[in-house]
């Protein structure tokens, strides 16, 4: 799921100090726990496979990446010709969307308080 211009305003938060860098990608890790965490409760459990294979990762460029590894898990989500959707993945990120929108907009505002510091 892409949810807008993400790569332009990550590579412009490239460009902050490492300090700053830092605070926002700890930031990013919480937020992908509770996507995580959220994700998980609404997976329906048969086994309890798709469950566990819920996985969230940022890497140090910035970029947050929450999926699910059991093989049938996209199935699960956006449904087949004899099964409806059960979007677990989807509905875990838009509840946290909110938390996503305030984390960008602090980047945004400290990569404006930087840029001013050096006068660009």
């Amino acid at each position: 799921m892409d949810i807008g211009d993400v790569e332009n305003l990550r590579a412009k938060l490239m460009y902050l100090p490492e300090d700053i860098r830092h605070k926002i990608y700890e930031a990013f890790n919480v937020l992908a726990s509770d996507i995580v965490a959220d994700a998980k409760g609404f997976a329906p459990v048969r086994t309890g496979r798709l469950r566990e294979s819920v996985y969230g990762h940022v890497s140090r460029d910035l970029v947050l990446k929450v999926g699910a590894s059991a093989p049938y898990a996209k199935f699960v989500e956006f449904g087949t010709s004899r099964m409806a959707p059960r979007a677990f993945l989807s509905t875990a990120l838009y509840v946290n969307l909110p938390k996503l929108i305030m984390l960008t907009r602090e980047a945004l505002r400290l990569a404006l308080i930087e840029m001013r510091k050096w006068g660009r």
